[in-house]
């Protein structure tokens, strides 16, 4: 935008100011419009990416999460679990992966997630064969 605002602005300036050749006029006001559309791109790119941190698919696989049973699940059924990634407190429909009951409380892992139903184990069975 700053561009077109120099270019415009040198342009009509040099139509009525100057003897100029329309094209020489053209190019003059490109030349002239480079230099500050350049400048403030540059800045604002410094200043937009400076905090950018890029989000990466990795960082949100709640594979290895450790959270608790919120809804009791029995005998293989599909029960809810609550843990916490990045700040935020979240949920996923669980299922134990050995086909236990998980009841409300459970402090469990999650394994592995297969279309939005996550497969846990039992946290202090983990720890026991640890």
């Amino acid at each position: 935008m700053v561009f077109v605002t120099v270019w415009g602005g040198t342009g009509y300036l040099l139509v009525q100011f100057s003897g100029m050749q329309l094209f020489a006029v053209v190019l003059v006001c490109t030349l002239i419009a480079l230099l500050p559309g350049i400048l403030l791109y540059t800045v604002l790119a410094r200043v937009m990416t400076r905090y950018d941190s890029s989000m990466s698919e990795l960082d949100y696989d709640p594979a290895g999460q450790l959270g608790y049973i919120s809804i009791a699940a029995a005998d293989g059924a599909v029960g809810e679990m609550k843990y916490v990634l990045h700040g935020t407190m979240r949920s996923i429909g669980v299922r134990a992966e050995s086909g236990q009951s998980l009841l409300r409380g459970d402090r469990v892992i999650i394994v592995r997630t297969d279309k939005g139903i996550a497969a846990v184990t039992l946290f202090e069975r983990e720890m026991e064969q640890n």
